[in-house]
């Protein structure tokens, strides 16, 4: 009886502070989410925050890498048929922390060179924030016709390779993600950002 309850005294303290809701910061959102139709196109700009828990600020510096996914979707609401998908972009930010520089290594997108950083607090800025993301083509948007953006941030470790699934597994559940935001707006009229499931 008594082995079984040290059991328990040790499983709990090994899963308690991944799941209690206690011990949870202030959960991730997008914020600062603004969309400008210009002469020549529609772009938004946001900022993801709160995605960089200490658990997972952790798990980059001990050397394994993460991804920051930022979703961005652009809507055509209609009133009798599903809403058209007119647009959709993921911007992918692989985080990688190199033991033996002390430098943090950023891959903002597969072909462009790796942009070093020293300071995560920077780094951390930069990541997470997105400034006039070209959507779509003025020319193509209708007046009267109601769209929406729905943006959604995902930050997770990368999976590693088998050998090495021990310490995946204490890091798979690490991830933490934001609810969509969605902005409705016909051109020139824009409508207050809601929260929660939609955009997909």
């Amino acid at each position: 009886m008594k082995r079984r309850f040290a059991w328990f005294v040790l499983l709990f303290l090994a899963c308690g502070p991944a799941v209690s809701p206690v011990l949870a910061k202030e959960k991730a959102r997008i914020e600062n989410l603004t969309i400008h139709v210009g002469e020549e196109s529609l772009a938004v700009s946001f900022s993801a925050r709160n995605c960089f828990t200490p658990k997972i600020e952790e798990i980059i510096q001990s050397g394994i890498p993460a991804t920051l996914t930022l979703s961005v979707r652009l809507y055509q609401k209609r009133s009798f048929w599903k809403d058209k998908r007119l647009a959709a972009f993921k911007l992918i930010r692989t985080i990688r922390y190199d033991n033996i520089k002390k430098l943090y290594q950023v891959t903002f997108k597969e072909g462009e060179p790796t942009v070093v950083f020293e300071d995560f607090g920077e780094l951390k800025r930069r990541v997470t924030q997105v400034e006039n993301l070209r959507v779509m083509p003025q020319e193509q948007l209708r007046e009267g016709v109601i769209y929406y953006i729905s943006v959604k941030a995902r930050l997770e470790p990368v999976k590693l390779p088998f050998r090495l699934g021990n310490l995946f597994f204490l890091a798979s559940s690490r991830k933490t993600q934001t609810d969509w935001l969605v902005q409705k707006f016909r051109v020139g009229v824009f409508v207050v950002p809601e929260r929660g499931d939609k955009g997909e």
